[in-house]
């Protein structure tokens, strides 16, 4: 990316400068006619009138020739505003076209970003960046060649025009202009100064409106909303006051300039009127001069103005190219072929390392050859190590040295977008975007832009693909599918379908998807291919359920008929509102609907009987804690118009206190809605008499016969010919309200539905109907376990040759997960799979499981690891059950839950010293501690001259050493020594230091073991001496501690 704004915007805009600068240069010849002209119209035209004047040989009149110069000057002023305003539209064109690219260019970039980059920047800094501080640049980029020298251009016209008058008004006219042109930048380089540091503080308050949109859940549990606005109110103030310092700074220069630039007109009219009156000057000259230099103040102002912007540009292309421009940027590689190569070949890992920038390795030296077609499986508590394996399998992070081949070719070569479409990924955070759930699982098919047809090509499309070109953009159009069928033989979206079943099979989601289905409400007119199917298999069912003697197990809908299993309110409609413009809780809000009742004499009788049934409704759940009951027997009562129902009955109740007129009104409302919601069947036939049952029906045929205009776009009737788009599919599927609670029966008729999905092949349309539905914003709207499945059916849609699953279920149980892996092996058997998990069983269907220990792989069943070369003398690869027996007898980690014990073996490794060798020195960092498994060690003190070394005390297992200086923070203070050969375990210290959180007293057991091991070979101590008269002098006092001074410190 070029580091000076100059080099982009000449590399990628120069022709067009080229024409800017020409338009500019053909303005001048205009500007300087136009300056000319009114000088002659004062002095030739009204200062000396003649007879006759002559123009192109012309003979005319004093008034024709003062009309033909004012035309003229007419025409030139419209001839400089027609160069203007071209001028300016080719920059604005010029300059937006730039900036489209350089915001193509920054997208691509941060595509490329390495994974580990994105956790240093935020989300809204990022889109902050492309989105608004790119913005200012569009009128620099235009203005970067044209505008220096048209306003320079401009105001050397005007300048030569004011010389060519006098030349002692020109030098009058640019006296200031180097007084203008030397103070103004700086001043303005201060005020750019602090634009900049603006600009970094309002990035990092985007950075914390972000921190805490994230984290706004934490922000409630533990408080701190008073804390974090404190902070917000300190980021706006620091804004403030830097605005503030600009606004103060920037009149000043404004201020300045203008003093500046109104001391000039003084000296002309003094000066000028001096030569004027002295007839050294004409007084048209002089008034053209006040003219000229009238327009010559705004060009200076624009050059003035133009410094200050190529400043403030710079600054922020710079700022942007620095932040765009992170090391280790991915490049594309060449682009996929048209039939591009599979990857069905051997995967190798040779000498495979990775490492975090402090140096941290997480992987050593990995090697290893992953057959095709095998299910690999790997297993580490290290989840970290395991993500950052999985992710260098999948090149989504580069490993700090090593190879990774496929076949015969490298990793690196592979260009991305055929690993794209030949190998897939899942991890345990899977990433949605915004729009259905289909379109999410056939996201790794749009690898096929839609074609343009010349013939049929609209003017827009024509026009969006030149200027695409134009600014450096990507011509492919978004108004098309971009499918790939032809990746996993398929031709459309009908063939496609049967590979959709099958993948949604084998993730074991196909159940819990098609029961989802048939809950499922959608509107037909949006989906009218889904809503044809099921109608078919509705006319099936009720064919069948007819012929099997089971009508008594449904009440259908019939329009002459009263349905004592549905509610009042559908019974009157024949129908339901649209959900939107009327709902059942708001229906008798409706005057027509109001109307109607009063007119059959239903609306007394329906608040009568809704008071009833909503004292019933409160009585029974107004202090229930299963609110899910009454939303189940009740769907259309939300919290909302229950807590109305509440504060309405507590009014009945009230006896002694009238209620106001206003709550009459509304509670009058509010039961006669309850009326509506009565389902007699279910809440009793004795709360809807005959009386009021004929009138309900007596409604419904009036509406059935002419439905008033206020209702006719918001019922939707029942009619068994059309999908009803209120009901949800089983309900519309049964066309009726189930009639039994007996479960026997009720599977019955859940049986039947089934056979008529599958007779009628509409089974699988439940299912697309569930991947039609919206996924939220990241998914917000599925629960995890069903974006992980949705993730695996992702890769399984393109048949990838390498799928590779960093634990991509870990919300699942682990026999869940194994049948999911093995289901998957059987639908692409050719594909090799490799399992990444913190613990997997041993299980034959594996053809090789390997444990990842301390960043090296050793194979299950084997001992040693993959012959890393850089695995020290004498060390070896232990599982951690040794470990964790050792940590247990340790006076210091004995008592310690296993789990806390498993972390600290994090990153441990077990060590050999021969004996006479040091474990440690005195002055070494404190970076590990040791546990002693076998052996005897001892803590000495190096004495100086070559004498041999003081013994303090013997160290013996299972002994921790190397914790008191590793808790303290300081350089080792001793130094231990192998008595014999020894085995060691060492921990790390971050492990260590990090198991201060959940032990709290871990440096009183660490003082404690210390205490005993040197108290352990204490001389016995006699009684102290009496007390003598003087003290003991300095040096005999330092000769007395010296010997034991290193033991005084270590205890």
């Amino acid at each position: 990316m070029d580091r000076n704004i100059f080099q982009f915007i000449w590399k990628h805009s120069g022709r067009q400068q080229i024409l800017l600068a020409l338009l500019t240069v053909a303005s001048f010849p205009v500007l300087y006619a136009s300056l000319e002209l009114p000088k002659i119209i004062i002095n030739r035209a009204l200062s000396d009138p003649q007879p006759v004047r002559e123009i192109l040989g012309v003979a005319m009149g004093p008034v024709t020739y003062l009309l033909v110069l004012c035309f003229t000057f007419l025409a030139l002023v419209l001839a400089n505003g027609a160069f203007k305003m071209r001028i300016n539209t080719f920059k604005g064109v010029v300059g937006e076209r730039q900036v489209r690219r350089l915001r193509f260019l920054l997208l691509d970039r941060m595509l490329r970003f390495p994974l580990p980059h994105f956790s240093k920047v935020s989300q809204g800094e990022l889109i902050s960046t492309i989105s608004a501080e790119t913005e200012p640049l569009a009128g620099f980029i235009g203005d970067s060649f044209a505008q220096p020298l048209y306003q320079g251009g401009t105001m050397l016209t005007i300048l030569l025009f004011l010389f060519i008058q006098q030349p002692t008004i020109g030098l009058v006219s640019v006296a200031l202009i180097p007084v203008q042109a030397y103070i103004i930048p700086k001043l303005q380089m201060k005020v750019k100064l602090l634009g900049k540091e603006r600009v970094r503080k309002v990035r990092q308050l985007s950075e914390r409106i972000g921190e805490s949109v994230e984290n706004v859940r934490e922000v409630r549990v533990n408080g701190t909303v008073r804390y974090v606005m404190a902070e917000f109110s300190q980021y706006l103030g620091s804004i403030y006051w830097i605005r503030l310092e600009i606004y103060k700074r920037k009149y000043f220069v404004k201020f300045l300039n203008n003093f500046i630039n109104q001391i000039t007109p003084f000296f002309l009219f003094s000066i000028g009127g001096y030569l004027v009156l002295h007839g050294n000057m004409s007084i048209g000259a002089l008034v053209a001069a006040l003219s000229a230099f009238k327009d010559l103040t705004a060009p200076w102002k624009e050059l003035l103005d133009y410094y200050q912007n190529m400043i403030d540009a710079q600054i922020k292309y710079e700022q942007i190219a620095d932040q765009f421009s992170p090391p280790f940027l991915f490049e594309w590689t060449t682009p996929t072929p048209a039939t591009p190569p599979d990857l069905k070949a051997p995967l190798r890992l040779e000498a495979v390392t990775w490492a975090n920038e402090y140096g941290d390795r997480m992987l050593q030296r990995l090697s290893l050859e992953v057959p095709p077609g095998s299910l690999i499986g790997i297993a580490g508590t290290n989840a970290l190590a395991l993500r950052r394996l999985a992710e260098v399998l999948v090149r989504l992070s580069p490993p700090t040295s090593g190879r990774i081949t496929i076949g015969d070719q490298s990793l690196d070569a592979i260009p991305l977008e055929l690993l794209g479409r030949r190998m897939a990924y899942a991890s345990p955070e899977p990433r949605m975007f915004t729009g259905s759930m289909m379109q999410n699982i056939t996201y790794g098919l749009r690898h096929r832009p839609p074609a343009d047809d010349p013939d049929s090509m609209s003017p827009a499309r024509r026009r969006e693909i030149v200027e695409a070109e134009a600014s450096g953009n990507s011509t492919d159009s978004m108004e098309g599918i971009w499918t790939d069928f032809a990746m996993i033989g398929a031709t459309d979206w009908t063939s496609l379908r049967p590979w959709f079943m099958q993948c949604l099979a084998a993730t074991g989601g196909e159940t819990a998807v098609y029961q989802r289905g048939l809950r499922e409400v959608f509107d037909p007119d949006d989906y009218p291919f889904v809503a044809q199917p099921l109608l078919r298999a509705r006319h099936w069912l009720r064919d069948a359920i007819t012929e099997r003697g089971m009508d008594k197990l449904l009440a259908r809908f019939e329009r002459d008929c009263f349905n004592p299993y549905a509610s009042l309110a559908e019974n009157m409609l024949f129908g339901l509102p649209d959900g939107k413009r009327l709902t059942v809780a708001r229906m008798v809000c409706n005057p027509t609907v109001r109307e109607l009742m009063e007119t059959y004499g239903l609306w007394d009788s329906a608040v009568r009987i809704g008071r009833r049934f909503a004292m019933r409704v409160v009585g029974v759940y107004r202090d229930s804690a299963d609110g899910d009951v009454m939303i189940m027997r009740y769907p259309h009562i939300d919290d909302a118009l229950f807590e109305e129902l509440v504060e309405a009955v507590t009014r009945l109740k009230r006896r002694s206190e009238r209620p106001q007129r206003r709550h009459q009104e509304a509670d009058t409302l509010l039961f006669a809605t309850m009326f509506l919601m009565i389902v007699p069947k279910r809440d009793g036939m004795d709360f809807v008499p005959p009386a009021e049952r004929e009138a309900i029906m007596a409604i419904r045929r009036s509406l059935l016969n002419e439905m008033p205009y206020e209702l006719r776009d918001k019922v939707a009737v029942f009619d068994p010919d059309l999908y009803h788009p209120r009901l949800n599919v089983m309900d519309n599927l049964l066309f009726g309200r189930i009639t039994t609670e007996d479960p026997r029966a009720i599977t019955q008729l859940r049986v039947l539905v089934d056979e008529a999905l599958e007779r009628t092949d509409a089974r699988a349309f439940v299912l697309i109907l569930v991947a039609l539905g919206e996924v939220g914003i990241g998914g917000s709207l599925l629960p995890i376990s069903v974006r992980q499945r949705v993730q695996l059916i992702r890769g399984l849609m393109k048949k990838p040759d390498i799928f590779v699953i960093y634990q991509a279920l870990n919300s699942y149980d682990p026999e869940e997960r194994l049948r999911i892996f093995l289901a998957m092996k059987e639908l692409l058997p050719t594909m090799t799979l490799i399992v990444l998990e913190e613990r997997i069983s041993d299980n034959p269907a594996f053809d090789a499981l390997y444990d990842l220990e301390d960043g090296r792989l050793v194979r299950r069943g084997q001992n040693g690891a993959d012959h890393d070369e850089d695995t020290m003398p004498g060390e070896t690869e232990e599982t951690d059950e040794p470990a964790l027996r050792l940590l247990s007898r340790s006076p210091v980690f004995s008592d310690l839950p296993e789990t806390v014990l498993r972390r600290l073996l994090t990153a441990s490794e077990w060590r050999t010293v021969a004996a006479g060798d040091f474990i440690y020195r005195s002055g070494e960092p404190s970076e590990f501690t040791f546990v002693l498994a076998e052996g005897e060690a001892e803590l000495v003190r190096l004495m100086p001259d070559n004498q041999p070394p003081l013994h303090i005390a013997y160290i013996k297992p299972p002994e921790v050493i190397g914790d008191l200086e590793l808790l303290a923070g300081v350089r080792r203070f001793s130094t231990i020594r192998a008595r014999t050969d020894l085995r060691l375990l060492r921990l790390d210290g971050a492990n260590m230091l990090r198991l201060l959180s959940s032990v709290p007293d871990l440096p009183l057991r660490v003082i404690q073991q210390v205490g005993k091991r040197l108290t352990s070979e204490a001389p016995a101590v006699p009684p102290p001496a009496p007390a003598q008269a003087s003290l003991p002098s300095p040096g005999s006092q330092a000769a007395e501690t010296s010997d034991n001074s290193e033991s005084a410190t270590q205890a």
